[in-house]
Parts: structure tokens; sequence; C-alpha cells
């Protein structure tokens, strides 16, 4: 299982995107700005071989699983925060502190639920799709490589949180 140092590290990820967008709108274009975005870019690919690792490091099991549905859509709803930056001005102290509560606010109930599998990077870098499916009863989220799955089947999975499996 995943700890709350790996659930950061999916935090960054998936706001990654909004960090830069945030730079992009609140700082001159430079070079100044182009070292800092990479830099950024670079402390998440540093940030993920340790979280790779933590995964690989739990042992499958083959289980048979219940395709509920395809979760894909959520990952939509997940961006939505990312129009944020676009309708706060970040002009005075004030707005900034709100914006940081806000971000502390979103980061505690992403590190204490399963939301961190719900991340827009996981689809377009790893490539992994979201279904929710059940298996001995119990509901979890599956991250599968896999497009299109459905009904039942027997799948070799890795149990990375109370609610979230990935597929081997």
């Amino acid at each position: 299982m995943i700890n709350k140092l790996s659930k950061f590290i999916f935090f960054y990820l998936a706001y990654l995107p909004l960090i830069l967008i945030l730079l992009i709108l609140n700082m001159e274009i430079s070079w100044k700005l182009l070292f800092i975005s990479i830099g950024i870019i670079i402390l998440g690919i540093i940030l993920v071989i340790p979280l790779l690792r933590t995964i690989k490091s739990v042992s499958p099991v083959k289980e048979k699983i219940e395709i509920i549905a395809d979760n894909n859509s959520e990952v939509i709803g997940f961006i939505v925060t990312y129009i944020t930056p676009f309708l706060i001005q970040f002009t005075n102290l004030n707005s900034i502190i709100a914006f940081s509560i806000l971000m502390v606010i979103i980061f505690l109930i992403y590190v204490e639920t399963s939301i961190f599998s719900i991340n827009p990077l996981l689809k377009i870098i790893f490539g992994y799709n979201i279904y929710e499916v059940k298996s001995e009863d119990k509901r979890y989220y599956l991250l599968s490589k896999q497009k299109g799955l459905g009904g039942s089947l027997m799948m070799k999975v890795k149990q990375i949180d109370r609610e979230v499996i990935i597929e081997d």
C-alpha cells in the first residue's frame, strides 16, 4: 500500500499543470520563468521514481473483477479545478492566501481519500484508464492501461490503497 508521501507525489503530479499555468499567468515571460518551469517538471519526474518503486514492490494477486463503470469522465471533472487561476486575480496578498487555503483543503482531501486515482497525468502520460470495479463484494477504483473493459474477468492486480487497485 502507498503511504501519505506517495499520495503527496500523486497530488503534485495532478496539480503540476495548474502550477505551470499559474506561473505563466503571474510571471513575466522570461528565461527565469522557463528555468523555473523546467525545474518544476524535473522535480515531478524525480518524485515519480520512488512512487513507481513503491508500486512495483506491492505483490500482485489474481482476482475476479467485475467492471461496474468506466470512470475516465471523472478526469474531466478534476480538470475543472484548473479553471481556478482564470477566476482569481493574484494581485494582492488576500487572493494568494485564499487560494493557498483552498489548495491546502484540496490536498487534505486528496491525501485522506482515494481521489488521488483520478489524476489527469495518470491518463495523459501513463495511459491509465479508471474503472469502478467490484471484487468479493468490495468496490475499488481500478487503474488499467486496457481500454473498454467490461463484464467479469480475472486480472492480476496490486492493491495500492484501501479503495484503489492497479493492474499488474
